[in-house]
């Protein structure tokens, strides 16, 4: 490899790392809708050049978590209840197109793995674990159905939406009680509807869980 190729390999890596410490605070709500974004600021936090920072906020700006206001600066984007709607539409035609291509030929194996997490989602609630903590395995429970597919244009706009979605929920899950036995509880039901291999009721069911979430957090963004 030529000594620039490493250079841009280097530099890529960085501003993918810059973009994803950014990302994360907005999902995790750290980063608040409205709140302004200062480069400056970030460059100095994470002891790297400007220059980095200023790309990893663009690549943000593409994927719709930040907006950059000329001569102004950026800031991160509020929530609209209209766009939040269609993404989770959007992210339910992926996973029930998922189920469809994939569900009739699922292995044990496959079905195990989602016994796995679902079993870590029940230690973690009978644990009162950290809600940050079944979150993942909720993402994980998801990411699964949607990689079986093996289709690679799912898994980037999945992930894409994912984010979005990611910190809807971060922001109105205080307002719902029991969190975690809740989703334990959603997971557990899906995952036994789904070892029924019938595709529509599979479909059906992946879908309203996905809507559901919607339903109970935008009525108050």
């Amino acid at each position: 490899m030529k000594q620039s190729e490493r250079g841009n390999g280097a530099a890529n890596s960085l501003k993918e790392t810059i973009k994803q410490i950014i990302r994360t605070k907005i999902i995790e709500n750290k980063l608040q809708p409205g709140q302004r974004v200062v480069e400056t600021e970030i460059a100095r936090e994470l002891q790297v050049s400007q220059i980095p920072v200023r790309e990893a906020l663009c690549g943000l700006e593409e994927e719709g978590l930040i907006k950059s206001v000329k001569y102004t600066g950026s800031f991160v984007t509020d929530i609209d209840n209209r766009e939040m709607y269609h993404m989770h539409l959007l992210r339910s035609y992926i996973e029930t197109s998922a189920i469809a291509i994939t569900l009739p030929t699922l292995s044990k194996k496959d079905f195990g793995a989602l016994h796995d997490i679902v079993d870590a989602m029940d230690a973690n609630q009978q644990a009162h674990a950290d809600y940050s903590a079944i979150s993942a395995l909720d993402i994980e429970f998801h990411r699964t159905i949607v990689s079986w597919a093996g289709i690679e244009a799912y898994n980037r706009i999945w992930s894409m939406l994912n984010g979005h979605v990611r910190r809807f929920i971060n922001i109105v899950h205080p307002r719902i009680e029991n969190k975690q036995a809740q989703v334990f509880e959603e997971h557990l039901h899906l995952l036994r509807i789904l070892e029924e291999r019938d595709v529509d009721k599979a479909q059906a069911a992946i879908k309203n869980h996905i809507m559901d979430v919607f339903d109970r957090g935008a009525i108050r963004i």
